[in-house]
């Protein structure tokens, strides 16, 4: 009878054992089946904050190619101000931005041009001159490629997102998580030399731009990568801001 009864006691401890193990597994399972709510944050949307009264201004230079005798260097500042914000027919918000102009700080900037943003957890698409553009997409991730002319009537072109959370080193300010677009990238030196790209910093947007649109001479200059026409266009944030 003894023994019997320590035999039923081990069994016992096996099934409260065997039951300890499989409820420990259930709540495994669980827990890994579980998902933690993905933010906006996560999805990187801050890279391009968008608020009613922020702004950004800009340093802006380059060159301007009329034909290889005639050139013309260009040096101004920018500035984007998101001055309002409406409902738009996807019933989502876009936003207003007026983009001004001046030689340098001691003058008054003078309207350029006024763009329209709209954002979601997706995409940033840009409508400039009336044409919408997908310039970032979400989530952040290095590689990604997507076509930024997928809302116009525009033949598809193909960006890149490369360098995502690296820093950047500006000319007047610098940031320590950024991602690069690459929109272009034809780096052929017999014909023409084209090269695209911006730069965005978390909670700041858009912090640098580079155009470099290079038409080199054909015939017997052929080779001798002679600029014929084009343009080389550099845009620097110098500060940002709400007003």
């Amino acid at each position: 009878m003894q023994e019997d009864g320590s035999w039923q006691v081990l069994n016992n401890m096996r099934r409260v054992s065997k039951l300890f193990i499989q409820i420990m597994a259930l709540c495994s399972a669980w827990s890994c089946s579980e998902t933690r709510e993905v933010t906006p944050q996560d999805l990187g949307v801050n890279y391009y904050p968008l608020q009613t009264g922020s702004y950004t201004v800009y340093h802006v230079e380059g060159v301007e190619y009329i034909n290889p005798e005639d050139s013309v260097e260009f040096s101004y500042q920018l500035k984007e101000s998101v001055v309002d914000s409406f409902l738009n027919l996807e019933s989502g918000i876009s936003y207003k931005m007026l983009r001004e102009i001046r030689d340098n700080e001691d003058q008054e900037w003078q309207t350029d041009s006024v763009w329209t943003v709209r954002k979601d957890n997706i995409r940033v698409i840009r409508t400039e001159s009336n044409i919408p553009v997908i310039n970032l997409v979400f989530p952040i991730r290095e590689n990604t490629i997507w076509d930024a002319n997928g809302f116009n009537d525009r033949k598809p072109d193909s960006y890149e997102m490369v360098d995502a959370g690296k820093p950047f080193v500006g000319e007047f300010v610098s940031f320590d998580e950024t991602v690069t677009v690459i929109q272009e990238d034809i780096p052929d030196t017999f014909t023409a030399f084209l090269f695209s790209k911006e730069i965005y910093a978390q909670d700041v947007g858009l912090v640098y731009k580079e155009n470099l649109k290079l038409i080199f001479k054909q015939g017997d200059d052929y080779g001798n990568e002679i600029v014929d026409s084009g343009i080389r266009y550099f845009q620097s944030i110098i500060t940002h801001g709400e007003e």
